[in-house]
């Protein structure tokens, strides 16, 4: 992944004229003119590269170390950043200031280098200093303007002022386009929609245990997979008593170089009683990784599903016994009613409405687990080569927060 986003940085986009021989500049930015402020928010504590690409003054030292191709176009800065300076003509021992911003939600965010020898080409970041709380607040897409300045050797190039599109918080990028170069893949994105920390998910746990689902949400505690399949029912119980239902909402505006997913919040979810098969996988995620069962969102060409471990050793391998997916666009195959409903049924019609309600649901349950088999059985070996593409992969929650991955939290109103 690390190597990935390197990679894609020396193809990057420029959104201004072609350079003039004297030293010139553009605004470079990772996705365009498409900003999109949930890969901001998700990686602002991500390092990709280590701590070597920390913006400082060692900053020509710290992109050595980051030991790049010699055909890339040298990166100096934070090796972490989404938006920065692409610098032409710069002469040896050449001094350098960029400062970039962007009236709302980026506050002027400075750098200074000094390159050891002459480039043709060099692409520098500040550390963001971005206004997170105002890119979390951002509903639909609205048009920014980003100014950038520079200055070489104590002389000040004009400033170059671009107008992007500030993208929905509930746009989820997951694929950057280089022209005759590779996609990058960003897909790991979805894992920050993934909100374990979500005070809804507490509500959803109360009402298995008061439905006598389950004995307790303990994980892997009692050490018998057949408990932890028990939770996940549970939990799927529950959530199919909200009335939710499965809806194909993931059309975002078009990007020119970015590949982007709506993906609703829990609770928008919830209230809506919808869900696209992100969303729902999504939900899952939460919930499964707030009482400490291993999960990951699965990707396979245009759906997305959820897979879980029965083992606290397990590595979510598609191929292994401990591995299973559930479909969770079949939450909405039944059609059972709200456990505030059912408490208010007299005492036999309750036991009977309950006992129908969850064989229904038990049926449905053990379906989506085994029409997700079927897509390991059949394509198990491909989510384990890399070789063979990105077309078939699993997002490990706990790998994406091990990477820096911050989970979204539902925007303030």
């Amino acid at each position: 992944m690390k190597t990935l986003r390197l990679a894609a940085l020396a193809f990057g986009f420029t959104l201004a004229a072609a350079a003039a021989k004297a030293p010139s500049f553009e605004t470079w930015s990772y996705t365009g003119t498409d900003i999109y402020p949930s890969a901001l928010i998700a990686t602002a504590t991500v390092d990709w590269h280590g701590e070597e690409g920390d913006a400082g003054e060692d900053a020509e030292e710290d992109a050595d170390a980051a030991e790049p191709d010699p055909a890339e176009v040298p990166i100096l800065g934070d090796l972490n950043g989404w938006i920065g300076a692409r610098l032409f003509n710069v002469p040896e021992g050449a001094k350098i200031k960029v400062e970039v911003s962007s009236e709302g939600w980026m506050k002027p965010s400075r750098i200074e280098v000094t390159v050891d020898e002459a480039h043709d080409e060099i692409i520098i970041f500040p550390k963001g200093v971005f206004d997170f709380n105002a890119l979390g607040k951002i509903r639909q897409q609205k048009p920014a303007v980003v100014t950038v300045k520079v200055s070489i050797n104590g002389k000040k190039l004009p400033d170059q002022t671009e107008n992007v599109v500030l993208r929905s918080i509930n746009e989820c990028p997951f694929f950057v386009n280089f022209e005759d170069q590779p996609s990058d893949d960003l897909s790991w994105m979805f894992a920050a929609y993934v909100n374990e920390n979500h005070p809804w998910i507490d509500g959803i746990l109360k009402e298995a245990l008061e439905a006598e689902l389950v004995d307790s949400f303990d994980g892997y505690q009692s050490g018998d997979p057949d408990k932890v399949v028990q939770q996940v029912y549970a939990i799927w119980q529950i959530l199919q008593r909200h009335g939710i239902k499965y809806s194909d909402i993931t059309a975002t505006p078009k990007s020119k170089f970015a590949n982007a997913q709506i993906v609703r919040f829990l609770d928008e979810s919830v209230k809506s009683s919808q869900a696209n098969c992100v969303d729902g996988s999504v939900i899952f995620a939460s919930i499964l990784t707030k009482i400490s069962i291993k999960c990951g969102l699965v990707l396979v060409p245009g759906h997305c599903f959820i897979a879980f471990d029965l083992s606290a050793d397990g590595t979510l391998d598609p191929t292994s016994e401990t591995c299973l997916g559930l479909e969770t666009t079949m939450l909405g195959s039944d059609k059972l009613k709200p456990l505030s409903e059912l408490k208010l049924l007299p005492a036999t019609e309750k036991i009977e409405t309950q006992k129908n309600e969850n064989d229904a649901s038990a049926k449905t349950f053990l379906n989506a687990i085994a029409h997700a088999g079927g897509v390991f059985k059949e394509h198990g070996g491909e989510f384990l080569d890399d070789e063979l593409g990105l077309d078939y992969q699993i997002i490990a929650i706990d790998n994406a927060r091990e990477l820096g991955i911050m989970p979204l939290a539902t925007p303030e109103k």
